[in-house]
């Protein structure tokens, strides 16, 4: 027995030189009082005493006891600490200090350092080593780090190690879960690492895993401690070696305490040691030195030893896997955010469509902008689309539900949707049956009913709806001057929305809608074979006359009904078409057997769309789609693109904030309240509604290239957000590459006698219009001034005291009411604000289009009425300018015509000049052809009659010569006739008389030229010309009685602010209540002020007497008899009363 201690001791270098010393390992073991709260129970601390009991001498003792303990045990070397808070282990340091004793602490965390204190666990710069040896192996280079929320100390040693580490700060919260919100999620880390305890490991562990941060692409690790309950498959674990399994903190530490009493007892004596406790020391300063660890995997909820770190070397011994079950290597330093879309090429038909794909790529561009770091949304994260080949364009029920579910775990956090409304739909309502809810947002779906926030919650788009673009679309066409048009759609509910908004537009601006209703839709979903069922429709439109067809058929059907109308006999010209549908226009160009069919009649097709490649993201989202697709994006890029964006800006918003946006209600609501800038300009969604914001459209029409492809060319744009809100960019080309509007009306049979797809513009007729116009305006203003210098340069004498009015008098008044309407007519055209009072100005000038069909001769009729009332002006003056009734030259004959000048010359030559002079500049208006000769083209108001030849240039001279005799006779004469009347006390100045025949004949010529091409430019004009005029009447008084040169100004001013707010309405194409309702109010504005300042300013110096007393009459006729002496003398007119004018 004493041989058998001997070899104990022999194996233990330790004990030995104590033995020789005739000294024992003594070691107590402190502890704290036994409670709830205190990780050690009674049992634990018992169970230290049986290890290496056969050479060591355990003596437990309670902490409060410690110095009796170490009286009663004098040669006790060591203290074992297994207190766990510091400031009893600081307690105990201390008394080990005082008594030249080891202290070997439980605890990681040291508040005092010092040479006699201890750890029974490996180092801190050691697991540190481990640690950052585990990264440096799986390049792993930024993480977020958890510790424990006071370990103050830790974080600095791990600082001083690397600073590779966005640590978080504890100091912000108490709470882990505010900690992760507004940290993990802003910061998008993708790593993870805890070297927390075991409770808040768990915590942290649920954390993450409830908030989906632990996916496809996340890494995490966990230190010894923090690892224990791990709970997320994929975890790697660093722990001591020889300590994998362990799943207690007091399992660990009694591991470790035996581990370290091994080494110490194991160690072999340094020759250098003066004593026992110098060896102990030594080698303890030593133990930490060798640490070893291993990595543990956790698969399948097991722990799973994988590999081994022995001095900071990494050697695997097993495969890995990471979280999400994946088996890569999450290298990545962002976190990926998953999105979805449905725009691959397959559709349930089985014929691949490539709009979808195209269009899509504005997304995808989006997606590698933010990742590659190249915007600043989402600088943390990298997005990944999941396409969806579910039927891009038409929808299947089956197919597509089928489609979805097979990879139903794939949609992400959003989901971009296909461009088709019906394709939306009904995944909308997939995703429903199948309890998926996140975002959908939609890119140019326009259905109606996807407006509705009840309905479907979930779903924005960046597009516009039905009720909008359909109303716009009857205020665009009627602002382009289509007073008439034809309308087809489909009987689908889709459909439906379209007539409903289109016919309101319809009403709300006038445009009339000629087919028979019972033709304005048709089936969807027709091939060409059951289209044929339905010719009877086609027929309807064709039979209506109708040049302009309003077209909503959704494709492919839509390249079916152009075929229709070409075999029914229409040709190039004879429909304009505007499409609501923008992939119209360019999939008429698809190559097959009927695709010449389509060309000719479905170009030119406007559209009316999103405003794409706006500003500078605009164009970067197109130079990357050119760039990495090596091929122009299609219409739908740019919604895409938004589409994109509006995810994008939500989740940075989010993440920014700290919000959890894998919550796809918290998701949804912060989508709605985004705003921005994008490719198709200004995105918001508006409030209460799944609809954007209104926001600017572009007017778009398709042209055929020179090598056979179609593009579509942006001739304008609708701003409801900019001081100029239509504006036309480039001219509408007609069909034969007219810029003038056709006809609402073929009327092939009666109109012209040639085919109108043969008319095109003719620009030398267009020159010579205006030179022969402009020419005019000159000779007239020489006449003028040579006529005013001559023999009009004389005043007038002012009326200052009161006269009776005379029928003279009154001509003049009715002369400036009737002039209102006529310079009306002469402006821009108004018929948009009020229909009714442009029938009347029209009337007034003998603007004839709007009056009167200009066909069978009756222009015709007009002009020579035009002449002969010219001719008879013409004899009036000359008997009059040379007293032919004073000759005895037929003198009965000259004196009735004399007296008939003094009623016809101010109708002839005042009231019928802008009639006069505009009907005869008609005849020259030759500025359509079909060819290129002069004697080509064709009267602009009878295409019957060809310019420059024959009948035309018989009258085309005589209306030259009508004019030059007419307007010098109409400039002398007009203050000569007022000259010659002895009752009229109302005179106009003869310079007013002159300025106002330059102004008639300019404002005549721009209506002529400059209106026929550019309406804003020549609302503009007309406005700059009326101001000039009204400035003029205001300082030189045209008249000599005040109140009627005040009337004549404000008569003006009325005119100017029609033509003021026409102009308006041809550039921003407001509708008719607005403008029609600020009209009426600045006219009463002015009427009032006039009135105003009449009444203060102006006293009335007209009057006219009061008849017989009517009511004396009446009753002298019916009391003759009783009253015989009634004297009929005393009724005499009332003198004293002067009624004003």
């Amino acid at each position: 027995m004493l041989a058998l201690f001997c070899y104990s001791f022999r194996n233990f270098p330790i004990l030995f030189a104590l033995f020789q010393l005739s000294t024992a390992l003594e070691v107590i073991v402190t502890y704290q009082e036994f409670r709830s709260s205190y990780e050690w129970s009674q049992e634990s601390v018992s169970e230290i005493s049986h290890l290496h009991e056969t050479v060591i001498d355990w003596h437990l003792c309670n902490v409060s006891r410690i110095s009796l303990c170490i009286d009663e045990f004098p040669d006790s070397l060591i203290i074992l600490d297994l207190s766990t808070d510091l400031d009893t282990q600081y307690y105990v340091a201390q008394i080990c200090k005082n008594n030249f004793l080891i202290h070997l602490a439980l605890q990681e965390k040291f508040v005092y350092k010092n040479d006699w204190t201890f750890s029974v666990l490996p180092s801190k710069s050691k697991q540190i080593e481990a640690f950052l040896a585990v990264l440096s192996y799986f390049e792993w280079k930024e993480g977020i780090l958890f510790l424990n929320k006071e370990n103050y100390e830790e974080k600095k040693e791990i600082l001083e190690f690397s600073s590779k580490f966005n640590i978080l700060d504890s100091e912000e919260s108490t709470s882990y879960y505010e900690l992760v919100h507004k940290l993990a999620f802003r910061l998008g880390a993708t790593l993870y690492y805890i070297f927390t305890d075991s409770k808040e490991s768990l915590e942290i562990q649920n954390l993450l895993k409830n908030m989906k941060l632990l996916t496809v692409g996340n890494g995490i690790i966990l230190n010894q401690k923090s690892g224990y309950d791990c709970i997320i498959d994929g975890a790697l674990i660093i722990t001591d070696f020889g300590q994998e399994l362990v799943t207690s903190s007091i399992k660990y530490y009694k591991n470790s305490i035996s581990n370290i009493f091994s080494y110490i007892l194991n160690l072999p004596l340094e020759e250098t040691a003066q004593d026992t406790i110098s060896v102990l020391k030594l080698n303890l300063k030593n133990y930490h030195q060798n640490a070893n660890f291993s990595l543990v995997n956790i698969q399948n909820r097991e722990r799973v030893i994988v590999g081994s770190i022995i001095n900071n070397s990494i050697t695997l011994s097993k495969d890995l896997i990471f979280p999400g079950s994946s088996k890569s290597n999450p290298k990545s330093t962002k976190k990926i955010l998953n999105l979805s879309i449905n725009a691959g090429p397959t559709n349930p038909n089985a014929a691949p469509v490539t709009t979808g794909v195209i269009g899509s790529r504005g997304a995808f561009v989006i997606k590698d902008k933010i990742n590659e770091g190249s915007s600043e949304l989402l600088s943390n994260f990298q997005l990944e689309f999941f396409n969806y080949n579910c039927g891009a364009t038409i929808f299947n029920y089956t197919f597509s539900y089928s489609c979805f579910q097979k990879d139903m775990d794939k949609f992400g956090v959003a989901h971009v949707s296909s461009h088709g409304s019906p394709v939306a739909i009904g995944a909308l309502q997939i995703f429903k049956q199948l309890n998926l809810t996140f975002p959908v947002i939609g890119t140019t779906n326009s259905d109606f009913i996807l407006n509705s926030t009840a309905k479907y919650p979930m779903f924005t788009r960046v597009g516009f709806s039905t009720s909008y673009v359909s109303i716009l679309t009857a205020v665009l066409l009627r602002a382009m001057g289509w007073k008439k048009a034809a309308l087809l759609s489909h009987n689908d509910s889709w459909g439906s929305q379209r007539i409903y908004y289109l016919s309101m537009g319809a009403r709300l601006t006038h445009l009339e809608i000629i087919n028979p209703e019972n033709t304005w839709t048709i089936p969807p979903n027709l091939d060409r074979e059951g289209l044929k069922n339905y010719t009877h429709i086609i027929q309807g439109i064709i039979n209506s006359q109708a040049r302009l067809l309003i077209y909503s058929i959704q494709y492919p059907m839509s390249n079916y009904v152009l075929e229709m109308f070409y075999d029914l006999g229409l040709r190039k010209g004879d429909l304009v078409m505007f499409s609501v549908l923008p992939d119209t226009l360019i999939s008429i160009g698809n190559n097959d057997t009927y695709r010449h069919k389509r060309v000719e009649i479905g170009i030119p097709m406007i559209d009316l769309q999103l405003q794409n490649w706006v500003g500078e993201v605009g164009r970067d989202v197109k130079n990357r789609i050119i760039s990495t697709y090596k091929e122009p994006p299609n219409g739908y890029s740019c919604n895409y693109a938004d589409g994109a964006y509006l995810i994008a800006y939500a989740l940075d918003y989010m993440i920014n904030r700290g919000q959890d946006y894998n919550d796809p209600f918290k998701l949804e609501a912060t989508i709605r309240n985004q705003q921005f800038y994008g490719c198709t300009g200004r995105v918001s969604i508006e409030k209460g509604s799944n609809d954007r914001a209104t926001d600017a459209l572009d007017i778009g029409v398709n042209k055929l290239n020179p090598d056979g492809t179609l593009s579509i060319q942006l001739i304008g744009s609708y701003k409801p957000y900019s001081t100029q809100v239509l504006k036309y960019t480039t001219p509408m080309i007609y069909a034969g590459g007219t810029t003038i509007k056709p006809n609402d009306l073929r009327d092939e049979n009666s109109k012209c006698p040639f085919s109108t797809r043969l008319v095109k513009t003719f620009v030398k007729g267009r020159e010579l219009l205006f030179g022969i116009c402009f020419g005019i305006v000159l000779i007239t203003i020489v006449i003028t001034v040579f006529i005013w210098k001559t023999w009009w340069n004389i005043p007038i004498e002012m009326l200052n005291k009161k006269e009776e009015i005379s029928m003279q008098d009154m001509v003049v008044g009715i002369t400036i009411a009737v002039e209102f309407f006529q310079y009306a007519a002469m402006g821009p055209d108004f018929s948009l604000i009020s229909s009714t009072l442009s029938k009347v100005s029209d009337a007034f000038s003998l603007n004839l289009d709007d009056l009167l069909e200009l066909k069978n001769g009756v222009f015709w009729i007009v002009v020579n009425i035009v002449f002969g009332g010219i001719g008879l002006w013409i004899v009036l003056c000359l008997v009059v300018l040379l007293r032919l009734d004073e000759k005895q030259f037929c003198p009965t004959i000259f004196q009735n015509l004399s007296i008939l000048a003094d009623y016809l010359m101010p109708i002839l030559g005042n009231l019928c000049f802008i009639p006069f002079v505009s009907i005869c500049l008609d005849i020259f208006i030759c500025d359509q052809s079909i060819g290129n000769n002069f004697t080509d083209s064709f009267l602009s108001k009878d295409c019957y009659y060809f310019c420059w030849k024959d009948e035309h240039l018989v009258y085309s001279i005589i209306s030259f010569i009508a004019l030059i005799l007419y307007e010098p006779l109409a400039v002398f004469c007009r203050p000569l006739w007022q000259e010659l009347q002895p009752m009229l006390h109302v005179k106009a100045v003869p310079l007013f008389l002159m300025v106002k025949t330059i102004v008639q004949v300019i404002l005549i010529v721009i209506n002529k030229t400059v209106k026929r091409s550019e309406e804003i430019a020549h609302g503009i004009l007309f406005i700059a010309v009326m101001i000039f005029y009204i400035l003029f009447i205001f300082k030189f008084k045209p008249y000599n009685y005040q109140r009627f040169s005040w009337w004549q100004g404000l008569s003006l001013i009325g005119v100017c602010w029609l033509a003021i707010l026409s102009t308006i309405g041809l550039i921003a194409n407001e509708g008719y209540i607005p403008l029609l309702t600020i009209l009426i109010i600045g006219w009463l504005i002015i009427a009032i002020i006039g009135l105003y300042v009449q009444k203060k300013r102006y006293p009335s110096l007209l009057f006219r007497k009061k008849g017989k007393d009517t009511s004396t009459l009446f009753k002298f006729a019916f009391t003759l008899g009783k009253h015989s002496k009634l004297n009929l003398t005393k009724i005499s007119p009332n003198e004293g009363k002067k009624l004003s004018y």
